[in-house]
């Protein structure tokens, strides 16, 4: 009996430690229980902003967190866990927006780039507006069941979207896909830092060791700073007619309730800056931490090409056909169609660019994926943002065609960092194409400098989506975190530049000088003068 007893009890001893282990199971895999509502706004029509902004929601999502989307252009992934609202433009705005990408890529002075970029703004801020007053987003904001924790926000010309967070009540964090610059710096009180800190990959690289170039950054910022003036009494219009003054704070006071900035951006990108604590870095956040297996037929052609390797072409997802010089691809093809190695070029028009046993064409390839992959040996781009980021991580190095905006300046930065080189679009022939190209093939300091890169930029205490995890859930568990915002944000530029404090100095110095000059020139014109009647009278 007692051994039955003792048997019995080792079997519910059992049972418990087999229960006790399955709730830590459970626990360690289960999503957290505590989910919050998420609103993500990514309105931009551009692909590959909009890959970045979503790699911020897709491991909340993961987490067990409700999360809405809405985009004016639709997702690739179907994914049943979160809701997806679709907001395409309309077409006049879809012209308005193709007209002014060919205005600015053919425009590339100083004075020009400012004039169309504003033209830019006229354009797109009010096709951003569209989005907020479309009925099925209004059925969105005015629905009293919609209740959220956190809006995340995808940057770009669209700061008025701050009034959302004022409508819901609740914190917001934007997602900007480069580096921080002065359109973003002002929502977190982030410094400028002219004197060493390049103003924006769009006007290029001075070289800020030399006085020549440190006046370039300062001389470029006046035009840039009248822009970014003009740009937000523009965005202020639109706030005020989406977002009732009489009902919401001010555009300005809206602002300052940003919480965060996801910065695509890592200092290892090669710009070192100080950052306030509500800038995050999170450079190459798209980038999966490992390679999906690749479509078969693409595995079979890097197995078949393992002698030589492949080299992988795209110039992205913003441009189309129609936007790449003809002589450009005419150049390109002819260039590698006599190279040993595979080619995959990213083409989506029915008619390529030639037929060469050694280039295959796909309109969509996983580029990510193929970028991980060993036997990719070199990766033609136009440098996109994502794109050199992508490559840098995985240590592939480049063959630059810079086309508009701020692939200008990452090109040079990819260049500067001895990652690969880049070719003129205008002027850029056959033979310039293929030296550049052989010439990063066969000379090693290419591969060993993009894969030094690598290895630094790997090396972070968390991965880029592990950290923007948690300052995503910080905000919410904290509820907009805004202990940690800059007192800059509530400064005004007199305030922020010490302008107040300078001619305050300088009034007292001017005081102090009144004070000391005026009996000292009393006293030294009453010298002078009995000086000048003694000198009278020895004449006399």
């Amino acid at each position: 009996m007692i051994v039955n007893f003792a048997s019995a009890i080792m079997d519910d001893g059992k049972k418990i430690k087999l229960f006790v282990a399955s709730l830590v199971l459970l626990a360690a895999f289960a999503p957290i229980s505590e989910s919050a509502n998420i609103l993500g706004i990514f309105t931009t029509t551009s692909p590959s902003h909009n890959i970045v902004h979503m790699s911020y929601l897709r491991p909340l999502i993961e987490r067990g967190h409700n999360v809405t989307v809405v985009t004016s252009i639709p997702l690739k992934d179907k994914n049943p866990k979160y809701h997806h609202i679709l907001i395409p433009p309309t077409e006049a705005r879809t012209k308005q927006m193709a007209d002014m990408k060919a205005a600015v890529s053919k425009k590339r002075s100083l004075l020009e780039l400012i004039r169309t970029s504003l033209e830019s703004v006229s354009s797109f801020g009010p096709m951003l507006a569209d989005h907020l007053k479309d009925q099925r987003f209004q059925d969105l904001m005015q629905n009293p069941d919609n209740k959220f924790d956190l809006i995340v926000g995808g940057y770009f010309f669209n700061p008025f979207y701050v009034g959302l967070a004022a409508h819901f009540r609740c914190p917001m964090v934007l997602s900007y896909a480069n580096a921080p610059n002065s359109l973003t710096n002002s929502f977190i009180g982030n410094p400028n830092e002219l004197a060493y800190v390049p103003l924006s990959p769009l006007f290029g690289l001075p070289d800020l060791s030399t006085f020549k170039g440190r006046l370039t950054n300062f001389m470029i910022n006046i035009p840039v700073s009248v822009f970014n003036g003009l740009m937000d009494m523009q965005m202020e219009g639109i706030y005020n007619e989406i977002f009732s003054p009489t009902e919401y704070p001010s555009y300005h006071e809206a602002k300052k309730k940003v919480s965060l900035i996801m910065f695509n951006y890592h200092f290892t990108d090669g710009i070192v800056r100080p950052n306030v604590p509500a800038a995050i870095e999170c450079g190459g956040i798209q980038i999966k931490d490992k390679p999906d297996p690749l479509p078969e037929n693409l595995q079979k052609l890097f197995n078949a090409s393992s002698e030589h390797g492949v080299i992988y072409v795209s110039f992205g997802s913003n441009l189309g056909i129609n936007d790449i010089n003809p002589d450009v691809v005419n150049a390109l093809f002819k260039a590698l169609s006599g190279l040993k190695q595979t080619v995959l070029w990213k083409w989506s028009d029915p008619k390529t660019p030639g037929t060469a046993s050694n280039i295959h064409y796909n309109s969509w390839l996983p580029q990510d994926d193929l970028l991980q992959h060993p036997n990719l040996k070199l990766f033609i781009t136009h440098a996109g943002k994502g794109g050199v980021t992508e490559a840098a991580y995985h240590g592939v190095p480049m063959v630059a065609v810079p086309m508009i905006a701020d692939q200008i300046g990452n090109a040079a930065q990819m260049v500067k960092d001895g990652f690969g080189l880049q070719v003129d679009k205008k002027t850029v022939t056959e033979d310039q194409f293929k030296e550049a190209i052989l010439e990063v093939l066969t000379n090693p300091q290419y591969t060993e400098n993009v894969r030094r890169f690598s290895k630094l930029t790997k090396d972070r205490p968390m991965t880029p989506r592990e950290t923007a995890v948690f300052w995503l859930e910080y905000v919410i568990r904290h509820k907009g975190a805004y202990h940690m915002q800059s007192p800059a944000v509530h400064l005004n530029t007199f305030q922020l530049y010490s302008f107040d404090v300078i001619a305050f100095i300088l009034l007292i110095l001017f005081l102090v000088y009144k004070l000391v000059s005026v009996p000292l020139i009393f006293v030294f014109r009453r010298l002078i003068a009995k000086f000048t009647k003694v000198q009278k009278i020895k004449k006399h």
